[in-house]
């Protein structure tokens, strides 16, 4: 009887350490995935910061395009001005020279 309680003893305090130690490794995996967890959320939200920074400079880039066009059209209205203003001075230089022959 002896004997056998002391194998139990032994078989239990095996068991044991056995446990405990599952017990360590099983909190260094769960540590090791909350690491991991971490890593995944930082790369998660630097993708989302990476997504926002490019929608912002296709904005950015529009309102270049826009102002662009703006400038463009500008440059077409002042280009029409000035040929009106040439035909004009055309006209006035054309009268001046008739009134001059008449006089």
């Amino acid at each position: 009887i002896k004997n056998a309680l002391d194998s139990t003893v032994t078989v239990t305090n095996e068991g044991t350490k056995t446990v405990e130690s599952g017990n360590k490794i099983s909190l260094k995996t769960a540590a090791a995935f909350s690491e991991v967890t971490k890593a995944f959320n930082n790369v998660v939200l630097n993708n989302q910061q990476i997504s926002l920074t490019a929608q912002q400079q296709a904005v950015a880039i529009q309102q270049v395009v826009d102002a662009m066009n703006s400038l463009n059209l500008s440059a077409k209205e002042t280009a029409s001005g000035i040929t009106q203003t040439k035909v004009g001075a055309q006209q006035l230089n054309d009268a001046a020279q008739s009134l001059n022959s008449i006089v």
